[in-house]
Parts: structure tokens; sequence; C-alpha cells
């Protein structure tokens, strides 16, 4: 059982002989095609050829990619975190659907995925890394496709994703983040934007950081949980498997938090009975609840317009923390371990602009060992 090949403009198909229809005895042949190399094109038709040996040939049922992408995201809700959910939902419905939802998930093509990334680079101006995740869920998806047996072969696998950008870094000096925390002292969320520059704690991680977490004695904090994005759900864990750590944290801050911590209990026993809802959150609203992102940011950007340092995202906050100590010398991969990289070079990749002003200061301190 051999496969023909031919080339159509720039791609490449194959035709494949079925054996006869067992009702009619009509020949039957599939063809398929969107490949951008013979060789590919091969491949392909080499799998469907196995598979009809062996029996296993199923033939495809018409099924339009939004169906599919629907049923799929439903049957992972239960398995991913509701960050990821969100995450998932939010690429497939704004920007997949739109674009491919009608076509049939049989007949889609490499060439038309890489078509919708450049269309999302070029003319949406998506972010590259926006446009990589965009592909790293379409891939998951459609490898579950071809795990159901909808699909013969992932065709997002054939599609080279997006290149990775490298964005500059805005971050603040160190007396930059003295200025504003000037600004931030008389404010109610000042310990969370304390905590940023101090320990690097994602959002997620200070606005979910609870006091039984919070050893005052040790000078330790344990990130074990986080708080959604939409600020409606505490979750066990951290971004990655890696972000679950523990992180010391120096003399004063330890003062601060001592502070904080009888703050939060005179408005927990002032509050009248049912107004007080007791999460045991470090950085809690009057009432005890969680503090939305949504008013953690507002909150930064107010604070901000009153300042004079550079206006940056709440989010570089960590990325200033991390700056700080790998400009002081402290060794990349304890700088990996407070911020709960899995791998150093992670770190050094984000903060390579650091890395020009290391090696001076190296050369500087080697010759004064050499030379004086």
């Amino acid at each position: 059982m051999n496969g023909s090949y031919r080339k159509r403009g720039d791609k490449w198909s194959y035709i494949v002989d079925l054996g006869p229809d067992p009702a009619t005895g009509k020949r039957r042949q599939k063809e398929k095609g969107g490949f951008k190399t013979k060789k590919e094109a091969q491949a392909a038709a080499a799998e469907l050829i196995v598979q009809l040996e062996n029996n296993n040939y199923r033939k495809p049922v018409k099924q339009l990619l939004e169906k599919y992408l629907s049923d799929w995201l439903e049957s992972k809700r239960i398995s991913l975190k509701s960050n990821t959910y969100a995450s998932y939902k939010h690429h497939i419905e704004y920007h997949i659907i739109p674009a491919m939802g009608k076509i049939d998930i049989t007949k889609l093509t490499p060439a038309e995925i890489g078509k919708f990334y450049a269309t999302l680079l070029n003319e949406k101006k998506l972010a590259e890394g926006t446009v990589r995740d965009v592909h790293k869920v379409f891939t998951a998806a459609l490898n579950q496709a071809v795990k159901w047996g909808i699909i013969q072969r992932n065709p997002a696998a054939l599609v080279e994703k997006p290149r990775a950008g490298r964005k500059e870094l805005s971050v603040w000096t160190a007396e930059q983040a003295k200025e504003f925390l000037k600004i931030a002292l008389t404010d109610r969320l000042y310990v969370a934007f304390l905590l940023a520059l101090s320990t690097g704690m994602r959002q997620g991680e200070i606005l979910g950081l609870r006091w039984k977490d919070v050893d005052l004695e040790a000078g330790t904090l344990h990130i074990v949980q986080t708080l959604s994005h939409d600020g409606k759900e505490l979750s066990a864990g951290t971004k990655t498997k890696s972000g679950n750590r523990t992180v010391s944290i120096d003399a004063d801050l330890v003062k601060i938090l001592r502070k904080q911590k009888a703050r939060i209990l005179q408005e927990r026993l002032k509050a009248q009975e049912g107004e007080y809802t007791d999460y045991d959150l470090v950085t809690p609203t009057s009432k005890g609840t969680p503090v939305t992102p949504r008013n953690l940011s507002r909150t930064f950007y107010r604070l901000l317009s009153q300042s004079e340092v550079p206006h940056i995202t709440f989010h570089d906050l960590r990325h200033t923390h991390a700056t700080l100590l790998l400009t002081q010398g402290i060794h990349p991969k304890v700088v990996a371990e407070r911020l709960g990289h899995a791998d150093m070079r992670v770190t050094l990749e984000i903060y390579s602009h650091v890395l020009p002003h290391m090696q001076k200061d190296a050369a500087e301190k080697v010759g004064k060992l050499l030379f004086s």
C-alpha cells in the first residue's frame, strides 16, 4: 500500500488508496494537503498507511473546530487551576474561535495555523509572548484530539511557534524604590508594596499570604497560597511547582509585619458581629476579605501619580527586587530561589541586562586583589 504526492503552489499533499468501499465496492482515496515539505507529507501518509494495515483506521467525522475546542475546554475544567483555565478560555474564545472556529478540525492544516499566528502578530498587534501562549493552548487541544481519535496528526505541532521577543524590563533603582515607599507609607496597602519590593513575591502570592504562613520569630515567609486574578478564589499552591517556597525576610520587615498584625487584630475586635470575615490574611481589606488585584493596581497607580519615580507596573516591583539583588552581588541561584524559578537559567535569561554590570564589578574586584 503506497501513497502518491503532489505539490500545489508551495504546499505538498498526499493521496492514499483506502481500498474498496465494503458497501459499494467503489475505490476510495484520501487526500490531505497543507504540508510545507514532501517529507512532512510522506510522514503523514506513512502514519495513515500503518493504520490501514493494522485495521485501526477510522474515517474522520466532520466536526467544527469551535465545537471541539468548547468540549475540550470543558473537559479541562476539573484538572486546571482556575487561573490557568481562565487563560485557556480567553485564548480560545477571543482569538482561536473567532478566526478559525468554522473550520472542520479534520481539514485543519499547518499552513492555516501559521497564517493565523501571522495575523495575530501583524494585524492584531498581539505581543509575541501572547501568541506563543495561544500556540501552547492550540497545540495542547489538538494533541488531545489525536488521542481521542478525532484527527490523525496534530497540525499545530508542525508549525513553528512564534519567536520569543526579549522585552526590556522597567525597574527602579534603590533610591526610587525608597522614594515610592515614602509616598505609600500611610496607605493601607503599604505592606503589599513593601513585600513586593523586599521579597519579589507575585501579586497573587502577596494577596494570598496568611499569618499562619509567616514565622516572625524565624524571619521567614512560606508561600503556599495564591489569590486568583479576579480576586474571587484563594487556592493552595502557586503559579508553578517551584513557586511553593520559603523566603527569608530582614529584621526591619519583621517589625513592620508585627505592627500590621496588631492593626488587623484591632480592626477585627472593633468590628460588629457579622461585619468581619477572618481569612487570616496579611494584607486584607478592613473587613478581613481579600484585596482584589484590581484594587491593588488602582491604589498602586494612584500613589505613582503622586510621586516623581518612573511609572512601572506592579509586576515590575518583582523585577526590581531581583535586579537589586543581582547588582549587589547576590548569587543568581539565591535570587532564583526567592523568585520561585525552577531553573537558575531562567533567572539569568530574564535579568541578562544586569550581567554587564556584574562583569565589570567582578573585573574591578579581581583587579584590586591582584594590583593593590
